[in-house]
């Protein structure tokens, strides 16, 4: 398919970042489900061993709650309670002696032994789950990082069925919440459950496991079945159609013995990722791993590693007497399967993706045996994550334009943007932050400065290209106004600044006033949040008008100028959607939609309840827009017949 148009799915912007990494295991196990140690003396290893931060994720539990545990007579469970009695003492550690030489131990909660612990700066344990389910009797694994609240495995009709309903509950959360949190698949091959083609389908999904140290989960596939690593390629070729993130790969320990050592246990200290964060905390992490800040590793580590929009370079920290080969594999514009690019003998290495370069990673393979390995032969190795350029991805068919819906923080979906105009949404928005002179979408001001998040690369290049495309259009053939509406999160006058400059480049696109005399243009573009209201009054010329209040009603301000009032529905209604809504309220409603009606102006309230129920009547009252984030229900919604 020929690359109609490409944008840079950048990792980070071109100014290099300090080299400030942190090395991690997100998958390990404890008593509380089924590992063979006490989760002080696990976390006491990762800690002495030069770990700085633990996803302690047992099987579909938390570390709270009353748990005892028995210690059976066998000798090695007994040498490990005297182990863990020995280094924490009897103050801390409560257990009962029985009749019979029996012994129970009661196993402490997070909340009690974090502290013990974490250090700013130098150790975190992070709260996870392992939810774990299955399907035909296939297991399904997947972790959840910074889960808040335990989220109880789903079933479904397929593999992927299954997945996305577990994935499905996290990003709830995370909606909910405010935390940073995301899922990743664990092990694919553990008893080959997981096909590439279960992951392709999967929508919130950016992380799965390349590398697991547990012995039954065939990372490298055996003589029928694909390993990990061709199943990521293979993802990433066709996320790349789709105009998708990337999926990034992450190595693991999947630790669950802790006394025995060998090839057949599953044990601390075969798989990490090593994460380049601003600092040592969930939200940091977390971001810097979406953004692909990292890299996966058996044993080898680097000295630095710089990642620019179009390019990477890296030096590996050598070991005397060890010899490195590195291997650039990507996928070629044309090509169905990734390759290898280029091999060196060496220990430095950096690629610029090339115009016939659709994505380029790295593999790291050394000469130095495994200590412990997973599979018998192993040496230490390395996986740098993946840069790409997306192609804007084909218009989708058939689909119908939805003037009353409205996409509420929608780089939260699958793919910012593309999400909503594939559901058929005619207004989207996008919180931003000036960072810098350049404007970042993010909900929560980022961490970091990742250009894969700019405004401009994440809205109004894409949307140019796509209007391009199709006749000067968003959607062929629809005559009404398409909004973005830009939330300015930082002071208004400065955001504005920076905002009006970037948008000159894109004035074609976009609907253009002299004074109140509007020129329609295909994108209609107003601010809310932090709104310069008095500068866009006093202008002459503009690109942009202001979302209004309630309050702004009867201030004579024209809907050229204020196109859409908008506010919380908590601030007028206390529905939920249970039972009938009273008269009242719904009269309360009716009144506020007549009053932003009269001015020739859109109402649209936000924080309203995902609920049909409270859809049908903000329709019935004549409200504008539904403003959401569940962007495929609300299309069924208002597709629906009456």
């Amino acid at each position: 398919m020929r690359l109609i148009y490409l944008f840079v799915f950048v990792l980070f912007c071109n100014t290099v970042f300090a080299q400030n990494w942190y090395k991690g295991n997100l998958h390990t196990h404890s008593l509380w489900s089924d590992g063979d140690d006490y989760p002080e003396m696990i976390m006491d290893w990762y800690k002495a061993n030069g770990y700085n931060f633990v996803g302690l994720s047992d099987h579909n539990t938390f570390q709270e709650g009353e748990k005892w545990v028995n210690v059976p007579r066998v000798p090695e469970r007994r040498r490990t309670f005297e182990r863990y009695l020995r280094t924490f003492g009897p103050d801390w550690v409560k257990y009962k002696a029985g009749p019979n030489d029996s012994l129970k131990v009661r196993l402490k909660n997070l909340p009690e032994y974090r502290s013990y612990f974490d250090e700013a700066g130098k150790f975190l344990i992070i709260k996870s789950e392992e939810v774990s389910t299955s399907y035909d009797s296939k297991p399904i694994h997947i972790n959840m990082t910074n889960v808040q609240n335990l989220i109880r495995p789903q079933r479904g009709n397929s593999v992927a069925e299954v997945m996305q309903n577990n994935i499905d509950l996290v990003v709830a959360q995370r909606r909910q919440t405010g935390q940073p949190m995301f899922p990743h698949i664990n092990h694919p091959n553990f008893y080959y459950a997981v096909t590439a083609q279960d992951l392709m389908q999967l929508k919130f999904e950016r992380f799965f496991e390349v590398f697991n140290g547990h012995p039954l989960v065939n990372n490298y596939g055996d003589e029928k079945r694909e390993g990990t690593e061709a199943m990521w390629d293979k993802i990433n070729a066709h996320f790349l159609q789709q105009g998708r993130p990337l999926m990034y790969g992450l190595a693991t320990d999947d630790s669950h013995n802790y006394q025995f050592f060998g090839l057949e246990y599953s044990n601390t200290g075969r798989g990490w990722v090593m994460v380049n964060a601003p600092n040592l905390t969930p939200r940091a992490l977390i971001e810097s791993l979406e953004a692909g800040r990292f890299y996966a590793t058996s044993g080898v580590e680097l000295e630095n590693l710089t990642q620019t929009p179009e390019s990477f370079s890296f030096r590996v920290k050598a070991e005397v007497g060890v010899n490195y080969t590195i291997q650039l594999i990507g996928l070629k514009k044309g090509k169905e399967k990734a390759e290898i690019f280029r091999e060196i003998k060496g220990t430095v290495a950096s690629y610029t993706l090339g115009e016939e370069d659709l994505m380029v990673r790295a593999k790291i393979i050394s000469t130095k045996p495994k200590y412990n390995p997973f599979s018998a032969g192993d040496v230490e190795t390395a996986w740098v994550q993946p840069i790409a350029k997306l192609q804007v991805p084909p218009i989708k068919p058939n689909v119908t334009p939805l003037p009353n819906a409205h996409a509420h923080n929608d780089y939260e979906q699958s793919r910012p943007l593309w999400d909503a105009l594939d559901q058929g949404f005619t207004s989207v928005e996008a919180d931003v932050y000036l960072i810098n002179d350049t404007l970042f979408v993010s909900h929560e001001r980022p961490s970091f400065n990742n250009s894969a998040h700019t405004l401009e690369n994440l809205y109004l290049k894409p949307l140019a290209e796509r209007i391009r495309q199709n006749n000067n259009q968003v959607y062929a053939g629809y005559k009404g106004p398409f909004y973005l509406m830009i939330d300015f999160k930082t002071e208004a006058e400065s955001t504005y600044k920076a905002l009006e400059k970037l948008l000159q480049n894109y004035s074609s696109i976009l609907t253009s006033y002299k004074g109140n005399s509007p020129k329609a243009g295909a994108v209609t573009l107003f601010i809310s949040g932090n709104r310069p209201i008095e500068t866009l009054k006093k202008s002459k010329e503009r690109l942009a008008s202001f979302d209004g209040r309630p309050a702004d009603l009867g201030k004579k301000l024209s809907a050229q100028l204020m196109p859409v009032v908008s506010d919380n529905y908590a601030n007028h209604l206390t529905w939920r959607g249970k039972d009938e809504m009273s008269a009242e309220q719904f009269q309360k409603l009716s009144e506020l939609v007549k009053k932003v009606h009269a001015e020739g102006k859109k109402l649209r309230l936000w924080a309203c309840p995902e609920d049909p129920a409270v859809w049908k009547k903000l329709r019935e009252a004549g409200a504008d827009f539904l403003s959401t984030d569940q962007l495929e229900l609300v299309k069924e919604f208002l597709l629906a017949k009456p």
